[in-house]
């Protein structure tokens, strides 16, 4: 069983759960927690690390995995989350997308080990990106194989 916390610059971590939330027809806010960084909290800093702490601490006790999803690597959101992951039963995922979330959401309650989680959500992830003249290509070239 898992939980995630969304930890991303701006609305994107709320807009990707509620965005996946409503292609799949169903409401997991309920097993995510949303928090939005700006450039302005450097003085809150401490208070918001502690905040995730108590959330993880949460999910923990209530027998839960906790991903964390950051929007990019290096910027101000992971090195927070970075900071706070230290436990076993915790890990940040950096470059969010949405297929990452839909496949975090369809496998929350799969029981699978944290380390078959993490490599199948960045397995989709990655997956997912693409550009479309390289794979029309591919297309066009196995057909005149």
């Amino acid at each position: 069983m898992y939980s995630y916390i969304f930890l991303t610059h701006g609305d994107l971590g709320n807009v990707l759960l509620e965005t996946a939330g409503n292609i799949m027809d169903e409401d997991f806010s309920n097993r995510c927690l949303i928090y939005s960084m700006d450039f302005s909290m450097a003085e809150k800093l401490e208070v918001l690390k502690n905040d995730i702490r108590v959330d993880i601490d949460t999910f923990l006790s209530q027998g839960k995995k906790v991903i964390i999803f950051v929007d990019i690597f290096g910027g101000s959101p992971s090195n927070v989350a970075f900071t706070i992951s230290k436990h076993s039963d915790v890990d940040v995922i950096s470059g969010v997308n949405l297929a990452m979330v839909m496949y975090a959401f369809e496998h929350i309650d799969s029981g699978k080990e944290m380390d078959s989680m993490v490599s199948g959500i960045l397995r989709t992830g990655s997956q997912n990106i693409t550009s479309a003249k390289k794979l029309f290509q591919n297309d066009n070239e196995t057909d005149k194989g």
